[in-house]
This record gives C-alpha cells, sequence and structure tokens, in this order.
C-alpha cells in the first residue's frame, strides 16, 4: 500500500514539474480572471476556449485519458454533478466524450461548464511561437516570429522538435476575410513534417471559407490521380498554437525548388555562395516597364534554368511591387512574379522574359507557331503538364483557375528546358463553393471555361484549348483518369471524407462557428457534402457528354 500511495505521489511531482517547466519554457500568460484551464498531455500544454460560460477543452486524437492532467497553474473545480474537486496536478477521469460537466471554480465560485470533446483519426500539430503574440501575425501578414513545432501523427507517432526561422500570416482575401487566418512557415532547415516531401516552406491553410474543410484536398488528389509532376497530398491536422486549438488545418509543402518539390536546377543556391540577402539589396536596381532586377555582377555558366515563377494579375502585381524582387511583364500583358532564383540579375530576367515572349507567340498563334523562331508551342512547353493543370482548373470551376496561384517553372536546357504547369493549391473557392459576386459562375455544374471567365484572366489556356492536339490529350486525361476519379467520389470518397474528418470537424464547427456564418449557404456539414456531391455528379455527367460521349 505504502509504495502504491508514494508511486502516486511521485506521479503527482512529475506533472507538477512538467507543467513549471512548460510554463517556464512558453511564458504561457495566466489571466486569473478569466479562469481559463490549462491541461497537460505529456510535454505540451493545451487551454480551455472560452465562449460566455462554456470552456471547451479540444483533445487530439492519439491522447489517452491517464494522460490528461490539470496543470499546476489552473484554477481547481469542482464537477457539481458529481460533487467531485479536480484537484491540481490531477488527472481528469474518464474523459467523456462530448459531455458537458457543469463546474464550479472553488476559489471564484464562478460556474460554468466544462465540456469536452476529442478529435479521431487525425494528426496533431503543436506550434509554440517565441514571443507568444498570436494576436499580432494575425492582424499583420507582415508580421513573423521564430518558433518550434512538434506533431503527433494519428497513431501516436511523436516527431522530435523542429525549429520555425518564421511563422506568418499567410493568403489574400483568406486573411483579410477571416478570423481563422492561414499560416506560413518557413523552417530552420529542410525538413519532412508528417512525410510530406522535405524542404525549407510549408502552408497552413484555414479552408474557412469552405465548410466542407476538404476542396483543397480533393483537387490535390485529382493532380496526383494525373500524374502532374511534383503532384501530391497535404495532411489534415488539428492545430494548437501556444496551447490554444486554432482548428482543422490543411498542412501542404510551399512551392519552392528542392530535390523533394520542384526538382529543378538550383540556381538560387549557386548565387548564395556569392552574395547574402543584403548583397542582394545592395546592388543597382535594374528597372524597365517589362522587367525588374538587380545588377549583380555574378557569372553564371548556364543562363537557361531553372526557373520557379507565379503568374499574377495585374491589380496584385502592381499593389505589392515594391515587395516584388524579380519579375516581368510579357508582350500580351502576363504579369510574372519570379520566386527562384528571387534576386534575378539583368541577364537572367531578360533571358526568361525573352523566352516567356516566344513561347507567348506560339502559344496565341493559331497554328501554335512563333513566326519569327519557326518554332511549335509544344517545342516550348511540356504540354502534358498543362493539359493537366487545365484539368485540374476546369473541372473544379475554381474562380480564380489561371489567375493567381499559378506556378510555372524551367529547368535548365542542359535537362528538358521547356516550360511545366506546375502543381497548385487555393482550391477552397472550387467545386460549388463560392461567396455571391461570383456566383453565376461557379454554381453552375456546367460550361467550359477555357479559363477565360475572370477579369484577369490569362488568353493561353484560351488559345492552348482549340490546338487540335491539347484539345486531343485533354479529353484522353480525363476519360482515362479524371471522370473515373470523379465517379469515385461520387460513390464512396465523399461518404469516406466524412467520416474520416467528423470528429475534427464538429470540434472545427464549434470554434470556428461565426467564420462558417459568413457562408451565406451554410447550414450545416450534412447539407455541405449532400451540396457538394450534387454539383460533382452533374458536373461529372455534363463533362462525360462534352468529352467522352
Amino acid at each position: 500500500m505504502r509504495a502504491y500511495i508514494e508511486k502516486i505521489i511521485l506521479s503527482c511531482f512529475t506533472v507538477f514539474l512538467i507543467a513549471t517547466m512548460l510554463y517556464s519554457e512558453y511564458h504561457l500568460e495566466i489571466k486569473e480572471k478569466e479562469n481559463s484551464l490549462y491541461f497537460v498531455i505529456e510535454e505540451n500544454i493545451i487551454k480551455t476556449w472560452k465562449k460566455d460560460k462554456i470552456q471547451y477543452l479540444f483533445l487530439p486524437s492519439y491522447v489517452k485519458e491517464e494522460e490528461v492532467f490539470l496543470a499546476s497553474f489552473s484554477p481547481e473545480f469542482y464537477v457539481l454533478e458529481e460533487g467531485e474537486t479536480i484537484q491540481k496536478e490531477e488527472s481528469i477521469k474518464g474523459l467523456p466524450q462530448e459531455k458537458k460537466l457543469l463546474c464550479q471554480t472553488v476559489e471564484s465560485k464562478e460556474h460554468f461548464t466544462l465540456y469536452i470533446l476529442q478529435s479521431s483519426n487525425l494528426a496533431t500539430m503543436y506550434l509554440y511561437t517565441n514571443n507568444h503574440d498570436l494576436d499580432k501575425i494575425k492582424e499583420d501578414k507582415e508580421y513573423g516570429v521564430a518558433g518550434s513545432i512538434q506533431t503527433i501523427d494519428q497513431n501516436g507517432e511523436h516527431s522530435r522538435k523542429i525549429g520555425v526561422k518564421e511563422i506568418r500570416g499567410r493568403g489574400n482575401t483568406s486573411f483579410a476575410g477571416y478570423e481563422k487566418k492561414p499560416y506560413s512557415l518557413t523552417l530552420k532547415e529542410e525538413e519532412s513534417i508528417l512525410g510530406l516531401p522535405a524542404g525549407e516552406k510549408y502552408a497552413l491553410l484555414s479552408n474557412a471559407s469552405d465548410p466542407s474543410l476538404i476542396r483543397n484536398d480533393l483537387v490535390r488528389r485529382m493532380e496526383e490521380e494525373l500524374h502532374l509532376r511534383g503532384a501530391h497530398r497535404g495532411r489534415f491536422v488539428d492545430l494548437y498554437i501556444d496551447g490554444l486549438y486554432e482548428g482543422n488545418y490543411y498542412l501542404c509543402d510551399d512551392i519552392e525548388v528542392g530535390t523533394q518539390r520542384v526538382n529543378i536546377e538550383n540556381m538560387e543556391e549557386a548565387m548564395d555562395l556569392v552574395y547574402t540577402t543584403s548583397n542582394y539589396e545592395a546592388e543597382p536596381l535594374y528597372e524597365t516597364e517589362k522587367a525588374k532586377a538587380r545588377r549583380l555582377d555574378i557569372s553564371l555558366v548556364d543562363m537557361t534554368g531553372g526557373y520557379l515563377m507565379e503568374r499574377e494579375y495585374s491589380q496584385r502585381f502592381f499593389h505589392e511591387y515594391e515587395k516584388i524582387k524579380s519579375g516581368f511583364i510579357t508582350q500580351q500583358q502576363e504579369h510574372f512574379v519570379v520566386k527562384s532564383p528571387s534576386y534575378c540579375s539583368v541577364e537572367q530576367i531578360e533571358y526568361l522574359r525573352s523566352y516567356i515572349n516566344e513561347a507567348e507567340e506560339a502559344i496565341l498563334d493559331p497554328r501554335g507557331i512563333n513566326e519569327d523562331t519557326k518554332k511549335s508551342y509544344t517545342d516550348y512547353i511540356d504540354i502534358h503538364s498543362f493539359v493537366k493543370k487545365y484539368l485540374a482548373e476546369e473541372v473544379s470551376k475554381n474562380y480564380d483557375g489561371g489567375v493567381s496561384s499559378s506556378y510555372f517553372y524551367k529547368d535548365s536546357d542542359k535537362k528538358d528546358g521547356k516550360l511545366y504547369a506546375a502543381y497548385g493549391w487555393d482550391y477552397d473557392m472550387s467545386l460549388g463553393n463560392y461567396v455571391e459576386w461570383m456566383e453565376e459562375f461557379s454554381s453552375n455544374t456546367e460550361g467550359i471555361s477555357k479559363l477565360d471567365h475572370h477579369t484577369y484572366s490569362s488568353p493561353w489556356y484560351e488559345n492552348l484549348y482549340e490546338k487540335e492536339e491539347f484539345y486531343k490529350l485533354v479529353k484522353e486525361y480525363y476519360a482515362g483518369k479524371v471522370s473515373p476519379f470523379l465517379g469515385y467520389l461520387v460513390e464512396v470518397g465523399l461518404k469516406e471524407y466524412e467520416r474520416w474528418l467528423y470528429d475534427s470537424a464538429i470540434m472545427n464547427e464549434i470554434r470556428w462557428k461565426e467564420e462558417l456564418l459568413k457562408n451565406p449557404y451554410f447550414v450545416n456539414r450534412e447539407k455541405t457534402f449532400s451540396d457538394l456531391t450534387d454539383f460533382i455528379e452533374k458536373r461529372k455527367k455534363y463533362l462525360d457528354q462534352e468529352w467522352i460521349e
């Protein structure tokens, strides 16, 4: 008996030490007037989220009931329904799934309801910021801080702690229009998180505008089915930042040059052997009406690649012009921001602009020929990647398809040298999800847009669609890959998604109910999946008639 009592005392003392160390390490501010509860799970802390007189304890998938302890710096409380006092350093017993416990704090006698919910099937990400100023990150997209992350997969497999060089807000409409913010992570070194291709940059997409939470994953999965080079799915995670549950997020890699990302010649790496960021900034700026770069005294043996660039629409290009390090405008007013190398030399930017101009002329020519070089558009672009990217955008009726978040890359001529369309993201407003001002296009399951429906649409895909070889491949890839995939989603896939994410989605809905209601068409999760199924089924029927039958 004595040994048993000593074991209990030792366990409580261990929890006390863990809680004290975590409190010291992360300097979590405890505001006594809020009476928020803090729970220790192994080496991590979870705070309750307060809404009126309810405190929600959102627990991750992997947790077992004996692993959850009330931290030593939380107020102890009574569970009034059972007459039991939950002491500091004591385990929460039973973990009642989706059960509300009527409670009262011991000192202040304040009544509240403790509502305990637990996720299932998903990985967990704990993100800690060094200065614990998440509010400032949410307010200012340009503000970034360092920190660390740890992930635990759905089976309870723990990663080591990974250093984060910077966490900051990301996105445009998704950042400005919603309280549930998307985030960008830059790691201290290349890492693989939850099995994703290793790299330095990751995105945490909030899917705040998508009540289903799954559209980004659905379209990435379509790109995977099409074997679009580099395409792969992200990971759904329950995200905790500085101990507070932030909801269901979609973790994916940022599009960057790397052996496991966009695997092309890394010119930036070679240039960084000569220059640092401060050196780049110190060099004279090169600006014309069509290009922006730096006058760099650097001699590269191979100017032909690799390059990674993003097509941006003109209004945003000029709005963010001061932040753009390198970019150019084509003869047909296509605006490109060069992502790698981020600081281009004059020779690099003019080489790249010249190549894209030549390719563009061939694309826009009815015969697909550049008059000056006599080359075909297929000599300039990898037609298969362009077809696959087009299908992902067209089939999903993505309102921003080909307008923004549209990446291209070109490797060295010693390898391939052609222009490729890269895999993408930003599909939360697709597959029938829309806001009122895009309703006419986005809600209609019929129609072939050729990605030419937007005010800022590129003319490239409209012209490519008229090319016989391009159109033939569109039909072949659709019939062989996309149509069967859509059929699978309608029959089985969407039901699997709904079951898979159910518990996490319920927690996310409680946490961000007001955000979900910003979508005027949101009623509940069941209706959301019913509408999504209906849209995909009708879209498939129309496209089958157009491209197969």
